[in-house]
């Protein structure tokens, strides 16, 4: 009885040390009507529940590259959020990503470059808290604060222009100006009112206030002509989230009412003055959540950081982008190192619980479950086992401009291999599509293929012209 004591203290001493401590069960486990289910922990097979009741706030933050299942986490969320809460969602897409998806599930897609939203539009708010939130995100997309007196004078003009008439535009507010003599004023926003850029200066065709109750809404900023006319979308309509959110009536009801979703927004999500940081800050009073998504944690301010009370970490490459992560959250030496071996769908999670915790409670998912098989392909070679998405992959190849038929190709080569292609192989049918060596190389970093590796797979590739009398190729390591 004694060594069976003895030996059960030893086995569990031991285990401590062969994996980091995990969550409390009872945090993890929620009713499965009432919370969003999102996989089993690594080591003791727990379902995970993501339950808002038992969080800090219902605040999440995704970071990972491109093709490590951000979006496919997004979307089997929103899906179960949907089905359990009848939560709607609004989702600013600057890339077009989850046009197609939203589409199949049923949902609203709104292409912003064919509407219009008039930014001097009150969304419910008093004249003079408008003016100070179009000064805001101006101050946030055209740095006014380096142009004082033009800053002054724009909003002189829009104060007067709201006296004057009683749906004022932009154009409206450039007129004022220009009447003044006020030019610089004038140019600065002038920009936003010229044609094919003019989204924001003609009477609205949009009702933000209606969106955030219409069920799934993917807002699709990607035709609009700019990242700066993109910004200003996005910062307007999180303007407008803000005030209906804040004329909600406060309850205790289970659920969200509303997840936001910004994926890449990093114009946005870097200043905090927008107002991602007030949904941050007020949200879960009002069952308002935040979602932000990116492939570069540093484009995600610090203060959205300190704030979400869930945080997934998927694949990072960079070891500057993983140790600002661990540097903002915090976790041990041993979760950073599992995370430089993840592949698609592998994922830290970094839960803040609403009671008080003895530890840092970040874990290791054994891989998200999601609603649909996460189709994947795999690029080998040397010590390289690099995995994306297969609909995150073939969106890069028409990024970097193949055609329907060459894609096909690629995609056959992938599925009679069983999903695996050697990089030496994907190097040389690139090459034969007629891309060049350094815009191939620039492809595979975007893949998260490491330096070492692609001059691995270059000397294969030369080895393979070799031994066919074509002349070597060497990686020029400046490329």
């Amino acid at each position: 009885m004694k060594l069976s004591y003895l030996l059960s203290k030893e086995l569990s001493r031991r285990m401590i040390l062969v994996h980091p401590p995990e969550p409390r069960k009872d945090l993890l486990l929620a009713p499965p009507d009432d919370a969003i289910y999102l996989g089993r922990t690594r080591y003791l097979g727990t379902p995970v529940f993501w339950d808002p009741t038992k969080l800090i706030n219902p605040h999440i933050a995704i970071v990972g590259i491109t093709g490590s299942g951000k979006s496919y986490l997004v979307k089997s969320f929103l899906t179960r959020a949907s089905m359990i809460w009848n939560t709607n969602a609004i989702i600013l897409d600057w890339v077009g990503e989850y046009v197609k998806w939203v589409e199949q599930a049923g949902g609203t897609v709104i292409k912003l470059g064919k509407e219009k939203l008039n930014l001097l539009d009150l969304a419910g708010v008093e004249k003079t808290e408008r003016i100070k939130q179009i000064i805001s995100a101006l101050d946030i997309l055209l740095n006014l604060k380096q142009y004082l007196n033009e800053r002054d004078e724009i909003e002189e003009a829009l104060e007067e222009i709201y006296e004057k008439m009683k749906k004022p535009t932009l154009v409206d507010v450039v007129k004022h100006l220009e009447t003044k003599k006020h030019k610089k004023a004038a140019r600065l926003i002038k920009k936003f009112t010229i044609e094919g850029s003019d989204f924001f200066a003609g009477k609205s065709t949009l009702n933000i206030r209606e969106l955030t109750k219409t069920g799934l809404v993917c807002l699709d900023l990607h035709e609009l002509p700019t990242e700066e006319i993109r910004s200003l979308a996005g910062l307007t309509i999180l303007q407008y989230i803000k005030e209906t959110m804040r004329k909600t009536k406060v309850g205790e009801e289970k659920g969200i009412k509303l997840f936001v979703v910004l994926d890449e927004a990093w114009k946005i999500a870097q200043d905090e003055t927008s107002d991602v940081i007030t949904i941050v800050r007020e949200g879960r009073k009002y069952n308002f959540a935040l979602i932000v998504a990116t492939q570069n944690p540093t484009d995600m301010h610090k203060t959205i950081f300190s704030n979400v009370g869930t945080m997934f970490i998927l694949r990072l490459v960079l070891r500057e982008f993983r140790d600002y992560v661990k540097n903002s959250i915090g976790y041990s030496e041993f979760i950073d190192q599992e995370m430089g071996k993840f592949g698609v769908g592998d994922a830290a999670i970094n839960m803040i619980f609403a009671e008080r915790q003895s530890r840092i409670t970040t874990f290791l998912l054994n891989k998200i479950d999601g609603e649909e098989p996460l189709f994947q392909f795999k690029i080998k070679g040397g010590d390289m086992d690099v995995e994306i998405e297969r609909e995150q992959f073939i969106k890069m190849l028409y990024e970097i401009g193949l055609n329907e038929g060459q894609i096909n190709t690629l995609k056959l080569e992938f599925e009679k291999n069983d999903g695996i292609v050697e990089g030496e192989r994907l190097v040389s049918i690139l090459e034969k599509f007629g891309y060049s060596k350094p815009s191939i190389i620039s492809f595979l970093r975007q893949l998260g293929i490491d330096e070492k590796n692609l001059i691995h797979i270059f000397s294969l590739v030369r080895m393979r012209k070799a031994s066919k009398g074509v002349v070597n190729i060497v990686l020029d390591k400046k490329v």
